[in-house]
């Protein structure tokens, strides 16, 4: 077998931090994926965020286009690189660096294949804020947003059709976007699953939320629940996890009813939600890349409930998970599982079945294969 060297592209932060959150945790399933690919030797190539003041200052203003990496002075460096090492794949981290693209394929054609491993589009992400915003914009901010959207919108459909051999995304509605923006390849790429069972000893009726809570999904998912929530005879405890705090006590004040526990450390985590009798994931609507909380709930073990669109992403073999998808289906099912501890076991023995099957190590391999051969 012919071995073809590659890089993977990124900013250091986007693969390893001292906080690992959603980014760090996707990046590395790709990186690990492609470095189990027999035909492939991988080495990692770092680039650092702008420091050119009209670029920065756009992204201050709300008014970025795939800019958070200076091209001009980064480009010579990599493509000297690509050169002298004789890489035949550039593996892109990430769609916000996707402006690498260009000056590669300038350069070296159909000699190297560059190949976006992409996290979700801008668009997708800035068209939820600007159709449900947390605050209401001003006109000014209004006129500017469409404007951006455009924009963006007008950039990845360029570089998909000029720039790119491939793209590889984390749920399958956002291979179907690639597709429409005109990607040459698109394959999905299904979240890894593994199991990490908790000693389990739930409460009936408790529901958990853990999630960062500025951001905008995740805040106005759980409000949305909450509101829902306070117009029903329930008997639930709710239990908040997450940061900024600031939010957190938002929640708090606005439905008493609910316990905020701050933000906790890996191992309090892991006490705490173990009593849960539901792990919560109110996903209201369709985002960029995939709920990645969703993982690790399932390797835990613990009765999820959920929405369609929450559990994109995904795909396995056996097993399910409650799902609703509306906020008074989720309530309604929630008062009619949650009490019972027959069926909390149930839901807990579904989920673990699912940690079990699912999907195959070498058919993550081939699929990302497809979009460089």
């Amino acid at each position: 077998m012919q071995l073809t060297k590659a890089i993977f592209l990124t900013h250091r932060n986007s693969l390893y931090s001292e906080i690992t959150g959603g980014v760090q945790l996707c990046s590395q399933e790709f990186h690990s994926i492609i470095r189990q690919a027999t035909d492939i030797i991988l080495e990692d190539y770092y680039v650092p965020y702008t420091r050119d003041l009209f670029q920065r200052a756009m992204i201050k203003w709300g008014m970025e286009n795939y800019s958070f990496f200076d091209i001009n002075r980064e480009a010579p460096a990599l493509l000297s690189y690509i050169f002298k090492q004789d890489i035949g794949i550039v593996f892109i981290n990430m769609a916000s660096s996707v402006r690498f693209a260009r000056p590669i394929k300038e350069k070296f054609g159909e000699k190297v294949k560059v190949i976006l491993l992409s996290h979700g589009n801008n668009s997708g992400d800035f068209l939820h804020l600007i159709t449900k915003p947390v605050n209401r914009p001003s006109l000014l901010r209004n006129w500017l947003n469409k404007i951006r959207l455009g924009r963006l919108i007008s950039t990845e459909a360029e570089y998909r059709v000029k720039w790119l051999d491939g793209v590889v995304t984390l749920s399958e509605t956002e291979k179907q976007i690639e597709n429409w923006f005109g990607a040459k390849k698109a394959s999905f790429l299904p979240r890894k699953l593994y199991k990490d069972f908790l000693a389990r000893e739930p409460v009936p009726g408790r529901i958990g939320f853990v999630g960062r809570l500025d951001h905008p999904p995740n805040f106005q998912g759980v409000i949305i629940f909450l509101e829902e929530l306070s117009t029903r005879d329930h008997g639930l405890h709710i239990r908040l996890i997450g940061a900024p705090p600031a939010y957190g006590i938002k929640i708090k004040e606005r439905f008493p009813f609910v316990e905020y526990l701050g933000e906790l450390s890996d191992q309090d985590l892991g006490k705490e939600v173990a009593t849960w009798a539901f792990f919560l994931n109110p996903v209201w609507w369709y985002s960029t890349g995939a709920t990645t909380k969703l993982a690790r709930a399932i390797s835990w073990g613990l009765p999820i409930i959920t929405t369609t669109a929450g559990m994109r992403g995904y795909e396995w073999k056996k097993g399910s998970l409650l799902v609703a998808d509306s906020p008074a289906d989720m309530v309604t099912q929630l008062i009619k599982e949650a009490h019972s501890i027959e069926r909390i076991h149930y839901w807990k023995e579904q989920t673990e079945l699912i940690a079990e099957n699912g999907p195959d190590q070498m058919e993550l391999i081939n699929r990302l294969r497809y979009t460089y051969e």
